[in-house]
């Protein structure tokens, strides 16, 4: 923590910067990875059904980044002013609310995706032939959502870590 506020107020700029911003990229780039991982182990199948499912499954994962995304950058903007008006424990307890906040969100973001599944395979456009293999992929992306909300919060705040 102490090296973090170090960073932000002796280095300059462009260096803080880049040593918060690569963290967050490299990240992003994990994410890109996993999908292509997804896509490529399941296209060995040769089944187009398949590859078709984890594509509708897609946004949902999306969907559940987005929320972790809002939690950490939010978050991170409250903390960062925070630390810069000398309110510690103030930023202290942001970070424990967007962490608990993230969990408590993800637990109901899970299972309304799991006892709305159906609305949902409608509403992404799952064809008869795709409806069992989306299913069976939604329900294990929705099981892994509270993990994606964690993972997107610690992805933005300012050490890669909880604050």
């Amino acid at each position: 923590m102490n090296d973090t506020m170090n960073l932000f107020e002796k280095a300059p700029v462009p260096q803080a910067v880049l040593k918060n911003a690569l963290p967050a990229m490299a990240a992003m780039l994990m994410v890109l990875i996993y999908n292509l991982a997804d896509t490529f182990f399941i296209s060995q199948t040769h089944s187009d059904i398949l590859v078709a499912a984890v594509s509708l499954a897609t946004p949902v994962f999306l969907i559940f980044m987005a929320v972790g995304t809002v939690f950490g950058i939010g978050g991170t903007s409250v903390i960062s002013r925070a630390f810069g008006q000398g309110r510690a424990e103030y930023a202290k307890k942001v970070c424990s609310f967007c962490m608990w906040g993230c969990v408590a969100v993800g637990i109901a973001m899970s299972a309304a995706f799991l006892i709305f599944m159906e609305q949902i395979l409608a509403l992404i456009g799952a064809s008869a032939d795709t409806w069992e293999p989306a299913k069976t992929y939604l329900s294990i992306v929705a099981l892994g959502g509270p993990f994606v909300l964690i993972s997107n919060l610690f992805q933005h705040s300012p050490s890669g870590g909880p604050a």
